[in-house]
């Protein structure tokens, strides 16, 4: 990390709701229209507060930025669990035109150079910032991309990671749905790529854990390793209420 990784954090800005999606199960897409002038780098994230709530603790989350400025708007992606906080009951209850304000976008998950290999693993719906990058690098000179995308049972996003996927001849996606695939999966792309890549993990905290000594063991130096946490998750990868 850099300190100008976080030079955004002292913006803010208010949004607006556009409209909200359902695509499956607890899974949530929340579409908002920027302030004039704010923009951001793909894969960073940023504190989304609703004003005037009424929600007792703290009436802000963060969340990963699943689009690029070129889109127009920002994209969030999350899932409620069986049973939804108030901060994401209030989320998801926005009328078209409701503020919300912004403090951001900033972070480090973003790319390193224009050149390196690049492996990528998303856990659920830490897919989010890396629908970002893949955009990004959808426009950029080829290189080796891998992605290992596992969940136990939606992919969210899956059509669109697909398309690039059809478009991209260097973008391998592996789809898993288990813990042995998926370190298999992870374990061959450190052995393919060894040092020479940048690994970008999305995740809750207990699964990057779990990644982290998965990518020591292989002999991936710490500065190849960039990580995004699921913010509002316990160190066990439990959702906080």
């Amino acid at each position: 990390m850099r300190l100008s990784d976080l030079s955004g954090m002292f913006k803010k800005s208010t949004a607006s709701f556009i409209r909200l999606e359902n695509p499956m199960d607890d899974y949530y897409l929340v579409y908002l229209k920027p302030a004039e002038g704010t923009t951001w780098t793909p894969g960073e994230h940023a504190a989304f507060r609703l004003p005037h709530s009424g929600i007792k603790g703290r009436n802000f989350r963060a969340f990963s930025l699943a689009s690029v400025p070129e889109e127009g708007h920002i994209l969030l992606g999350t899932r409620t669990g069986a049973q939804a906080s108030a901060y994401k009951k209030r989320l998801l209850g926005l009328q078209p035109g409701d503020p919300v304000i912004v403090h951001g976008p900033f972070g480090w998950f973003k790319l390193r150079d224009d050149t390196s290999p690049i492996v990528m693993f998303a856990a659920g719906v830490g897919i989010t910032p890396i629908r970002a990058l893949l955009l990004q690098l959808s426009k950029s000179m080829p290189r080796p991309i891998e992605l290992v995308y596992a969940s136990e049972k939606h992919y969210l996003f899956e059509n669109e990671i697909d398309a690039l996927a059809a478009s991209m001849p260097h973008l391998k996606i592996i789809k898993t749905s288990d813990i042995e695939s998926t370190q298999s999966s992870i374990r061959s792309g450190a052995e393919k790529f060894g040092n020479s890549a940048f690994y970008y993990i999305s995740a809750a905290p207990g699964v990057i854990l779990s990644t982290k000594k998965l990518l020591s063991e292989c002999g991936i130096k710490r500065r190849r390793r960039i990580y995004d946490p699921f913010f509002g998750y316990s160190s066990k990868g439990k959702r906080k209420t």
